[in-house]
């Protein structure tokens, strides 16, 4: 692992929480106590400073305990706050929360309405300045902040007001109860990033914590965009997958 942390070219900050996360799934169970701070530190070839820093983000994402005087713990809950699904399945988070036995919840919900700027003009193929509804919130597992959501639909397909009377935590939920328009599928497209200072404050994580973004526009039966979506996701909380199949 030492070696392996040597020849990564990646901020060290990020290798760490790496080999450290690689560790602690594969020779430590929840509630298992880690190693003392120096036994760790020689065990994954950082300094101690380092390890502190990996262990305090681990700690605000609650993937550690710290007990003081005690030492520092797997969370009981890391295997069970896994959100797993098959990027070639169109779902909410709230359906696989479900399929979990768990709940999501939102915080810091903002429902308004806005006119969209040329980059988002250009997502949903409209004239810049078209009003839409553009839906915020930060998705919450528990008392675990797991994601962060902004979707934007054109006010041709729902108003504020609808949207405010009828959201319940998932936009896509939404345009599929409401069956119109019809649905068909979404692009999307994967981009690993590092929280900014808003976005870390969101998720309540440290600035630089790599986020998973999918950015998404759904398209109708018709092959219009309806909906676009930017969802920044942290890796610890999901496990998605894809089948590929034999090219020919």
């Amino acid at each position: 692992m030492v070696e392996k942390l040597r020849k990564d070219n990646r901020p060290l900050y990020l290798r760490a929480e790496e080999a450290l996360r690689e560790l602690i799934q594969s020779q430590y169970q929840p509630g298992d106590q880690l190693p003392p701070e120096p036994r760790l530190a020689e065990m994954l070839g950082i300094s101690r400073a380092t390890l502190r820093e990996a262990l305090r983000s681990f700690e605000e994402r609650g993937l550690v305990k710290r007990r003081q005087g005690v030492g520092t713990f797997v969370a009981e809950h890391t295997n069970n706050l896994v959100f797993e699904s098959g990027l070639e399945t169109l779902e909410s988070l709230e359906k696989m929360a479900e399929r979990k036995g768990l709940q999501v919840q939102d915080a810091g919900l903002r429902i308004s309405q806005i006119t969209l700027d040329q980059e988002l003009a250009e997502k949903l193929n409209l004239p810049a300045g078209t009003p839409a509804v553009q839906v915020v919130r930060t998705k919450m597992a528990g008392k675990h902040p797991v994601a962060y959501m902004v979707d934007v639909v054109p006010t041709t397909y729902v108003t504020l007001e609808e949207m405010q009377a009828g959201f319940r935590g998932s936009v896509l939920d939404f345009l599929l109860e409401r069956g119109s328009p019809a649905l068909a599928y979404a692009h999307a497209r994967l981009v690993p990033m590092l929280a900014g200072r808003d976005m870390a404050e969101a998720l309540d994580v440290s600035p630089r914590t790599c986020l998973l973004l999918i950015e998404e526009t759904l398209y109708s039966m018709d092959n219009v965009p309806v909906e676009f979506s930017r969802n920044y996701f942290l890796p610890d909380f999901f496990s998605f997958h894809v089948i590929r199949r034999i090219g020919g």
